[in-house]
């Protein structure tokens, strides 16, 4: 039979809080919802009819949470005989009438070949919005009942929506099902003609025998015309459906010479369409298959872009977008029509009133002036802006502007793109172009506004750490602000996200007991650890933040046992802080930043004089604790050491040469020891600078320090140590997005773990890390 779950029952776990309390005491506390968790118990000890009967308890039960009586619902779908399993699939569906719980039903269906179910259950569907695998199982049922409504249900998803691996699997499917109805019909048809042929061709005969009865039929004597009337073997027509479909599989599978050889036939599809003709109408897709075509299509771009601009003038504004957006890429590939593309790109963003396209236009535009001129960005942010939808969206454009900027030592424009734009950054974006131009105006490379200088870079540093922002500008800002005040400190440090900023809204407190988080104490209650992590990724848009941490501290417990639980642990902690609202429990932080292989990284630490918590940022950042980790390019173990550098430190340590580079201690030992020597050989030993080279080399920091020197010279400045500009802004000019984001964690979690464990005030650790040897 079946079986519902392949887990392993927790009960070898009986020496921490990982430990499995009494059914009796969880019936008590869990109410109905205890049923859900016993019956997963029964289910791990192969009971399914003690299971089944649990399951169903908690489904039907009034007082059980809804989530619990769901989760019953959707287990039941996989457990028990085939009739158990096709009534519960089909009671899932019909009671929760959504996209998730009639998947489950299905695919369920499908396995037992319940195919007219899953037709009758898929009627209404919404072949725009519905998950794809969705509308794929409805097609295959059809094709498996032969139902005559599969080929125009299949054109109409393929042209309302972008294309999928789905679409493409089912179009072998369409096209099979077309050539296998062709042939069945020119079978009958051929049959019928030939049975009406032979019954000409004996009449005739019959009538030729009564008018010549002393003569022998020769077969040359039949009439010609029955030569002329013999079936000739046609090929299957084309629809102009399957005419579309096809060129929108060419340009999906990116064959876009052949997708350019087809389009002008499809286009003429929709300029020749009479109003019989309801099942051909121009949907933005092809608009945008049109774009992509003449974009990879061919090099004649300008001719191409011209196309586009004739086709936008006959479209309504949605339409039109596409004309217009892929008309301003084609005259900026061609070269010459900067100006045109610019405005092409403007007229897109005119047209659209869809928040996805508008954003998605805006970042092509953005981009694009990214390459040609500063002003152009400035009034384009002064115009467009503030529309913004999807602020972070847009974080990787306002990284490169502001490597671009200040590499250029265009800190007014800096300034500017902050101050005066009025756009809608994200948290982190924000918190960036806070601190940089407070920073600029306080090192008087940016004017700012009429005023003291001092007082304007105090405003900017307060926005950083009154915001929700980057957690590394935010403790930057503190050192700069030299706030040292414990309450202070610890005011901003546990400081969440606000409704408006967060990603994902977290369900209301009063609520809570009707949300996911009944599972996640649950999992932890009845010791089912390995149900977690994946539950909580499911449903983390409705958990709280107090049973995300319950879930994360039952996992670290297990942890003692099961490492792997320990990154998972960590995981949930940390997208939990990411979005958590309101202040932040000290709890969850100290989860978010946890010192596992304490006693070896205190070891380590203090043989190669590092500070613990820059070891513990290090390994954090480096491998987020996993031993077993190993990177595409070869690094391995917590401090993700390539094999070449593992082992000339290895010599240096005098390690036996069959030494284990994924053992906790020895890896630790020789990143330490890495680590330890790059701080002796960058400029000034800084700390700061020996993080670049350990993630970016050696060798690139010091090009990095030469050319921000020989930068630095031409403003006739006095230069700090090393690199001329103060180190906080030289890290935001490194050429490697990689090595930027690396020291900006790597500063901002040494921080954190200095603060939570070593009573490190954060001005402290940043002048520590980030001005060591500076002037």
């Amino acid at each position: 039979m079946k079986r519902l779950f392949c887990l392993l029952f927790f009960s070898t776990l009986v020496l921490s809080s990982c430990k499995v309390a009494t059914n009796t005491s969880l019936q008590k506390e869990f109410q109905d919802d205890s049923y859900f968790f016993m019956a997963m118990q029964a289910a791990d000890e192969k009971d399914d009819e003690k299971a089944i009967r649990f399951f169903k308890n908690a489904r039907n039960s009034k007082t059980a949470s809804e989530i619990i009586s769901r989760k019953s619902a959707e287990s039941l779908t996989m457990i028990g005989n085939v009739i158990e399993r096709n009534e519960a699939a089909i009671f899932l569906a019909e009671k929760y009438q959504d996209n998730d719980a009639l998947l489950i039903a299905l695919r369920e269906l499908f396995k037992q070949n319940e195919f007219a179910s899953i037709i009758k259950l898929t009627e209404n569907i919404d072949f725009q919005n519905a998950p794809n695998e969705l509308v794929k199982i409805r097609f295959d049922a059809m094709l498996e009942k032969k139902d005559s409504r599969f080929e125009h249900e299949y054109f109409i998803w393929v042209t309302s929506r972008k294309l999928s691996p789905e679409h493409l699997e089912m179009y072998q499917k369409y096209i099979a099902n077309k050539m296998k109805r062709f042939k069945e019909e020119q079978a009958i048809f051929t049959e019928q003609y030939e049975k009406e042929f032979a019954k000409r061709i004996e009449e005739w005969k019959k009538d030729w025998a009564e008018e010549n009865p002393d003569k022998e039929l020769d077969e040359k004597d039949l009439p010609k015309e029955f030569e002329d009337l013999k079936l000739e073997i046609v090929d299957m027509p084309v629809t102009q459906e399957q005419m579309i479909i096809d060129y929108r599989v060419l340009v999906y599978r990116k064959n876009y010479s052949s997708a350019f050889d087809t389009y002008k036939d499809i286009l003429q599809l929709y300029k020749d369409k009479t109003p019989d003709d309801e099942n051909i109408d121009i949907e933005d897709q092809l608009i945008s298959d049109f774009g992509k075509t003449f974009l990879y299509g061919t090099e004649n771009y300008y001719s191409s872009a011209r196309e586009l601009d004739k086709l936008a003038k006959q479209l309504d504004d949605e339409k039109a977008f596409y004309a217009h957006f892929y008309a301003a890429r084609l005259y900026d590939k061609g070269g010459r029509y900067q100006k045109t593309a610019t405005a092409r790109f403007k007229s897109a963003l005119e047209k659209t009133k869809d928040p996805e396209k508008f954003d998605n236009c805006l970042w092509y535009l953005l981009n694009f002036q990214l390459r040609s001129s500063t002003d152009e960005i400035i009034d384009t942010l002064k115009t467009y802006g503030s529309f913004i939808n999807d602020a972070f969206y847009f974080d990787d454009f306002f990284e490169s502007l502001s490597v671009l900027l200040l590499s250029n030592q265009k800190y007014q424009d800096f300034y500017e793109v902050w101050k005066e734009t009025n756009s809608n950054f994200s948290p982190d974006t924000a918190g960036k172009y806070a601190y940089i131009s407070g920073r600029l105006i306080e090192e008087g490379l940016a004017k700012g506004a009429k005023g003291l200088k001092t007082r304007q870079s105090v405003d900017a540093f307060m926005k950083v750490i009154s915001g929700k922002g980057n957690i590394y500008y935010k403790v930057c800002a503190l050192e700069r602000l030299n706030i040292t005040d414990r309450d202070l400190v610890e005011l901003v440090l546990l400081d969440g996200k606000s409704d408006e900023d967060s990603q994902y809204k977290e369900i209301e407190e009063d609520n809570q007991e009707k949300s996911a988080d009944i599972l996640m104490k649950g999992y932890a209650a009845f010791g089912f650890p390995q149900r977690v992590y994946t539950e909580w990724l499911l449903n983390r848009k409705n958990i709280s933040t107090n049973a995300s941490i319950i879930a994360s501290k039952f996992l670290f417990d297990c942890g003692q046992h099961d490492s792997t639980y320990d990154i998972q642990s960590l995981r949930i902690a940390s997208r939990a802080k990411l979005n958590a609202k309101g202040k932040l429990p000290k709890e969850l932080l100290k989860l978010v930043y946890p010192r596992f292989f304490e006693n070896e990284i205190k070891k380590v630490a203090q043989e190669n004089e590092i500070p613990q918590y820059l070891l513990y940022a290090l390994v954090r950042t480096e491998s987020f604790f996993d031993p077993n980790v190993s990177s595409i390019a070869g690094a391995s173990g917590l401090t993700q050491l390539m094999t070449g550098t593992a082992d000339d430190e290895a010599k240096k340590l005098k390690l036996d040469e069959n030494y284990n580079i994924l053992d906790p201690e020895t890896n630790l030992r020789l990143g330490a020891h890495y680590l330890k020597g790059l701080i002796k050989r960058v400029d000034v030993n800084s700390p700061l600078l020996a993080l670049f080279a350990y993630n970016g080399g050696l060798t690139n920091v010091r090009k990095w320090i030469r050319s921000s020197n020989a930068e630095w010279s031409k403003l006739g400045r006095t230069a700090h140590k090393p690199a001329g500009i103060s180190l906080d802004i030289f890290l935001e000019t490194l050429p490697f997005t990689e090595t930027r984001d690396y020291g900006r964690q790597l500063v901002a979690t040494s921080t954190m773990y200095a603060w939570l464990y070593y009573d490190k005030k954060p001005a402290e650790t940043v002048r520590e890390i980030l001005y060591a040897g500076q002037e």
